[in-house]
């Protein structure tokens, strides 16, 4: 049955490469090249600015944090809210010393943060951010409680990120565009399948596909699971049970998967069981209490 299995994945794999189902114009242009993936990671961007307005962020003339800021592309679109300072952080110090190459100028101050511990101080920030972040964390609990560490009382974070049973929270794309193949199929069946779509004559390599010479690697999808410690594999109720074990108020706010064969999905999100599979996207905004109001 396995080797069915993998026969009718690879079809639908075929079938679905490239198309709209996994791969928009700006994301296809993406993996191409560097310039290209920066330019996609700024129109991200457009998408965290829209929820800060959208929610109510305060980030103007405020002490902003993005957490996870990774190489910094985002983190200086954020500039032109007008934060007093903003700070990003990140685990990746490969990623961090490009942040500080290549926005030298941006203001931004960029700094390498251990795994359990934010370079921070208590209570010194207003707002923090944090987008396509959170489906990483292997720990999250430790992070809220981090969190709520360095924002002032009243403080908000906006985190931006998606459930497990969302049609590709895999990360695959490129080499899996079939929706909830990891669900339907089971993880090795359909990680044994990227293996051979990405050994596929037809299958164009991407950016990430190359090595420091432009030939193809050979260390890709050699697993057969994918590991926590890359992606968490939270559903959403389990980000939710976090989100309200952390000590800070929470509000949840799901937006319908995208793609234009499930525009009718919306109306959807409002049953517990099928809000798994069909939201696209979880924004949550989380506020720390403010001080209580002294004794008179």
């Amino acid at each position: 049955m396995g080797w069915i299995a993998e026969q009718v994945l690879y079809g639908l794999a075929r079938t679905f490469y490239r198309t709209e189902v996994a791969h928009s114009g700006t994301m296809k242009a993406a993996t191409t090249s560097t310039d290209a993936f920066r330019s996609f990671r700024s129109g991200e961007a457009r998408r965290v600015l829209d929820a800060i307005a959208r929610y109510g962020i305060e980030v103007k003339g405020r002490d902003v944090l993005d957490l996870g800021c990774n190489d910094g592309v985002l983190t200086s679109q954020y500039q032109a809210l007008g934060p007093r300072s903003l700070i990003g952080v990140d685990i990746d110090a490969a990623a961090i010393e490009r942040a500080k190459r290549t926005f030298t100028d941006s203001g931004v101050d960029f700094r390498l943060s251990g795994v359990d511990r934010l370079p921070l101080e208590d209570a010194s920030v207003d707002s923090i951010l944090c987008f396509d972040v959170f489906e990483h964390v292997s720990q999250p609990a430790r992070i809220l409680a981090e969190c709520r560490r360095v924002l002032r009382p009243g403080g908000r974070m906006l985190i931006g990120t998606w459930g497990w049973k969302h049609p590709f929270a895999p990360h695959l794309w490129a080499t899996m565009p079939v929706p909830w193949a990891h669900i339907v199929f089971g993880e090795r069946t359909m990680l044994r399948t990227c293996r051979r779509v990405y050994q596929a004559s037809w299958y164009r390599p991407t950016l990430f596909d190359l090595d420091a010479k432009g030939q193809r690697r050979t260390d890709r999808y050699q697993h057969e699971a994918i590991s926590t410690d890359y992606l968490n594999k939270f559903l959403i109720r389990d980000f939710e049970r976090e989100f309200a074990a952390c000590g800070m108020t929470h509000e949840m706010h799901l937006v319908p998967f995208g793609s234009k064969l499930a525009r009718w999905s919306g109306a959807l999100l409002k049953v517990p069981f099928l809000r798994e599979y069909l939201a696209g996207f979880l924004w949550a905004v989380l506020t720390k209490p403010a001080v209580a109001p002294p004794h008179a």
